[in-house]
């Protein structure tokens, strides 16, 4: 392992490990909990860049940390209370679709996932106005339930916030208009090597923008994004006392593909369902590995997008011996499109995703 590696890994949070001597003085501790890491730290402002006139981190020590909490409104994640929409019900496979070029037929689905950012531009403007847009353009039946991933690139999920209130509310409105089944909150990043303030103020942006999803009647999964005990439960007060939670996001896909820290976030996922004493839908982007650590507990949802990219690289899905999905090339036609490519993927990947899920619960 390269030294960067090593030095970065150090960063992760360390449940048992001390805390640093210089959180026990920081305004912030009741909120962050304090930094506990294996590596050597006197405070999360160890990370500060020191070019406070350029820095774009939430940082005490840069000149726009005043503006950047008061966008905000704070750091905590108290929203007002609102009515539960009504219950909503989704398939326990979802594959991702990011277009349709490479397509011809209409593929016959109950549910499909797609990326949030493909539904608007800068100017909040919608990119398709009809139904049907959405359906010519991905090559699917009319009657497919959509659910938008929030989960996507920095820049881009970056973007939802840079439409600003009145544009995301306007965005919203195009989703509901729209017939969309679900939305996965955009998973605004928390970083180890930027001050806690940077995370604190992703995680406020994220229940403010669950908040303005469900005020506006769209139906959608909160992501409970977090890298230390005190994340997820200041996650599991906001969602033990907001019964309009209904459903909850997460990712194992970058951050979290360490296997302990895979085991470790899983767990904190069920403690999060134990604690607020009601069934929670869980919508998961990667995570099979642990999927069965969170089966006794939730109604599980898989965004799977590997299906959708194998295809584009003529590729097509098959189970081993071992009953592990597995992948190998079948070369296409110069210009033939991918449809039984794809439909092929999804077949097996929902058949493998089903099989193994059986297998968790049976075995918990």
């Amino acid at each position: 392992m390269s030294r960067r590696k090593r030095a970065f890994k150090s960063f992760w949070s360390r449940p048992n490990a001390s805390m640093s001597l210089g959180c026990i003085d920081c305004p912030e501790l009741g909120i962050c909990g304090g930094q506990t890491i294996d590596g050597a730290g006197f405070n999360c402002l160890d990370h500060c860049c020191g070019k406070s006139d350029s820095c774009q981190a939430v940082c005490p020590n840069a000149q726009r940390f005043a503006d950047r909490i008061r966008e905000v409104g704070g750091l905590d994640l108290e929203t007002p209370q609102i009515a539960p929409l009504r219950p909503l019900v989704l398939p326990s496979y979802l594959p991702m679709l990011f277009h349709g070029s490479a397509l011809v037929k209409t593929i016959t689905i109950p549910a499909v996932a797609i990326p949030l950012y493909r539904f608007f531009d800068q100017a909040a403007g919608c990119r398709f106005n009809t139904r049907e847009s959405i359906c010519q353009s991905y090559k699917i039946d009319s009657r497919t339930d959509i659910v938008l991933s929030g989960v996507a690139q920095d820049h881009e999920v970056e973007g939802w916030w840079k439409l600003e209130a009145p544009g995301r509310i306007k965005a919203i409105a195009n989703l509901r208009s729209l017939g969309i089944a679900m939305v996965t909150t955009p998973n605004f990043s928390l970083m180890v090597d930027r001050p806690r303030w940077d995370d604190l103020h992703s995680m406020r942006r994220i229940v403010l923008s669950y908040h303005e999803l469900v005020s506006e009647g769209q139906a959608a999964a909160l992501h409970v994004n977090g890298r230390t005990r005190q994340d997820f439960l200041r996650w599991t007060e906001y969602v033990a006392a907001h019964g309009e939670v209904t459903h909850i996001a997460y990712e194992f896909t970058t951050g979290t593909k360490n296997p302990l820290r895979m085991r470790q976030h899983a767990q904190w996922l069920v403690e999060l369902a134990q604690a607020c004493g009601r069934r929670l839908g869980l919508v998961l982007r990667g995570g099979t590995q642990v999927v069965g650590l969170l089966s006794n507990f939730y109604d599980i949802s898989v965004i799977d997008s590997s299906p959708f990219e194998k295809a584009q690289h003529r590729e097509v899905a098959w189970i081993d011996h071992e009953e592990q999905r597995r992948w190998k090339k079948r070369l296409t036609a110069p210009g033939e499109p991918v449809d039984a490519l794809l439909d092929e993927n999804i077949r097996i990947s929902e058949r493998w995703f089903g099989t193994s899920l059986r297998k968790f619960k049976l075995a918990a």
